[in-house]
């Protein structure tokens, strides 16, 4: 959001399924040459443009959907993306991710939460109703 320059322009070879980034000089962009966060972006927006041209309302799961990204990005697919991803969306996230903020913005889309606890002493794992671990607990 805050490299307006960066990507120009996206290039999709329908035939040899190849992609191809243009930057703001009109040349090639190797996707190397992103951050973390910036490809994570780019496979998202990918993944929604492709469901969207397809029609199809399928599930989506995505895993640790905010971990590389900083707050304003975050925030962003909070409002926008993850509402709005499919009918059903289920978002595996660590601790650090969806923070008590964001967990007030995902709350009108929540269907159901668990949280995943680890047991150090008997090596298991129990599922409970609810997610959070700050000041909000929220359970579905």
């Amino acid at each position: 959001m805050r490299k307006d320059g960066l990507v120009k322009d996206l290039r999709i070879d329908t035939s040899k399924f190849t992609l191809t980034l243009i930057g703001a000089d009109g040349e090639d962009l190797n996707p190397a040459r992103l951050s973390a966060g910036e490809r994570q972006l780019l496979a998202v927006s990918l993944l929604w443009g492709l469901a969207r041209v397809a029609g199809n309302r399928l599930p989506s799961v995505i895993d640790t959907p905010l971990g590389r990204l900083d707050s304003r990005h975050r925030q962003n697919l909070v409002e926008r993306y993850f509402p709005q991803a499919s009918h059903q969306v289920l978002l595996l996230s660590t601790d650090e991710e969806i923070d008590d903020g964001l967990l007030q913005r995902l709350i009108p889309s929540i269907a159901q939460t668990y949280t995943l606890v680890h047991n150090d002493t008997t090596f298991t794992t129990t599922i409970e109703r609810g997610y959070g671990w700050g000041k909000t607990r929220y359970v579905a």
